[in-house]
Parts: structure tokens; sequence; C-alpha cells
């Protein structure tokens, strides 16, 4: 009865290891307060593996913020605009996601196929 074996370890072996570990647990998304040159303030949520960068921002008028650069799927970007605390706690949820991964990855046991 090692057929069952085998074609569980054809199917995985069909699969890179990366795609494994990145479909697990899905996207996950980081959320945040938008603010606007004139102080409107609004929410964003996006993909944490897509922020590519947060630099500083001169409105207008004098007051400084942050652009959050996101990469969206069709390969442009969508760019916020946020205040200095709150770019802090966008790379934190960052910083956390990606220590909760490697953390994942290095806990996951090995499955060992009888074949």
């Amino acid at each position: 009865m090692k057929t069952p074996a085998l074609l569980c370890a054809l199917a995985f072996a069909a699969l890179p290891p990366a795609v494994l570990a990145a479909d697990f647990p899905g996207p996950l998304k980081v959320t945040f307060r938008t603010t606007d040159c004139d102080g409107a303030t609004g929410m964003g949520s996006v993909d944490a593996d897509h922020v590519t960068r947060i630099q500083p921002y001169a409105c207008p008028g004098g007051r400084t913020l942050k652009q959050l650069l996101v990469r969206s799927p069709s390969g442009s970007y969508e760019v916020f605009t946020v205040t200095d605390d709150e770019a802090l706690n966008i790379e934190a949820q960052v910083q956390s996601i990606m220590e909760s991964r490697k953390k994942a990855l290095e806990q996951t046991k090995p499955i060992i196929l009888d074949r």
C-alpha cells in the first residue's frame, strides 16, 4: 500500500518549496490611517508584501508627511500619505509579519514520505 505515499510525494515534488511556504497563510494586510496635506484622514489596507518604500514628503504648505509606495499586482504603484507616527506603525506591522513568517518556517517540521 505504498501507492498513496508515492502519489503524495509526486504531488509535493511538482510544487517548488517556496510555493508551499508563500501560500500559507495567504496575503497578510497592513492597515493604516492616511492623512493628506490639508489634514483630511482616511483608512488604507494593503498587502504587506507589496509595501515597497516609505519616504519623506513635503506638502506645498510646509507640512511634512511620509509617502507609502505600494506596488500593485499590475506593476504600477499606489502612493499613500501618512504621518510620521503612522509610518512607524506601518514599519512595525511589516516587521512583525516578517518575523512571524520566519518563525513559522523555522518551526515547520519536515514531511517524511515512505516510498
